[in-house]
């Protein structure tokens, strides 16, 4: 989802609550704050030497203790109002921060309305190859990794 719809999905729901859910159903709890909306731009060289540029918007998340805490959708837009300064592209995406057993960077995928509350979808960002014709990675697949029991875990005689 682009800063655009984000935006709109907002305005087009005034006073509405506000509710954060990754696509595996969990939730956000609902007195999370957005305490600052950066623009993030990552310049790099992709393995076939390819110079890139990628830039988002994100939101960064807080999880307090105060649980009164109601984000509305007219608050946060009037925060990414102020964003305004970072002059940031309408088609620029938008991706959602937040923090679990680390911090984590999460695609906006979609939003939806319903019972006065605006629900954003967001989804884990996933790794590719860029220039799989210039390293030999044509039609193969990905492997997910799985995180390894540490104990289990064997790296050789020197360690990990």
């Amino acid at each position: 989802m682009n800063l655009d719809q984000f935006t709109t999905a907002l305005s087009n729901q005034p006073d509405h609550e506000l509710c954060i859910q990754f696509d595996s159903g969990i939730v956000l709890p609902p007195h999370f704050h957005v305490t600052e909306i950066g623009k993030v731009t990552k310049d790099f060289v992709d393995c076939g030497g390819t110079r890139r540029t990628t830039t988002s918007c994100v939101l960064q998340t807080f999880i307090a203790t105060d649980f009164d805490h109601r984000l509305k959708t007219d608050k946060l837009s009037m925060i990414i109002e102020k964003a305004a300064v970072l002059e940031l592209d309408r088609s620029t995406p938008v991706e959602i921060e937040i923090q679990t057993d680390t911090i984590g960077t999460y695609s906006v995928t979609s939003s939806l309305v319903s019972d006065g509350k605006v629900t954003f979808t967001v989804a884990s960002k996933q790794t590719a190859c860029l220039a799989p014709d210039k390293c030999g990675l044509d039609n193969l697949p990905s492997l997910e990794v799985t995180p390894a029991d540490p104990a289990a875990a064997e790296c050789g005689d020197t360690g990990c």
